[in-house]
């Protein structure tokens, strides 16, 4: 598959489902349930619960950066899927940057 493919996919290549679905009841709904059982887990000191749904969340976002990519096409307006986009993969980045500072500071203790 090249560059240009992946920018603009194909009915083959492309996902079926709707961008909205897959944003907000794939992607905002269960991450923010997943970082709220996090930060309980950190406030009171459950390392075990907090190290297995940091994992959970690093699969997560592995899975949900692509799935809203493929998602994306389907936007009534272009506009909406490449902020889909943009947002997604920065939500991902700061999940991942922040499991990693968090557990950083877990092992200094």
């Amino acid at each position: 598959m090249t560059a240009s493919a992946s920018l603009h996919p194909t009915p083959e290549t492309q996902g079926h489902s709707r961008l909205w679905s897959v944003f907000w009841l794939q992607g905002v709904i269960p991450s923010n349930i997943l970082w709220a059982v996090a930060l309980w887990a950190l406030a009171n000191q459950r390392t075990t619960l907090l190290l297995a749904v940091f994992a959970v969340l690093l699969l997560y976002t592995g899975w949900i950066i692509p799935a809203v990519w493929r998602a994306a096409p389907s936007a009534r307006t272009p506009n909406l899927g490449v902020a889909a986009r943009g947002l997604t993969v920065a939500w991902g980045l700061n999940t991942v940057l922040v499991i990693f500072f968090l557990t950083l500071q877990l092992v200094a203790q």
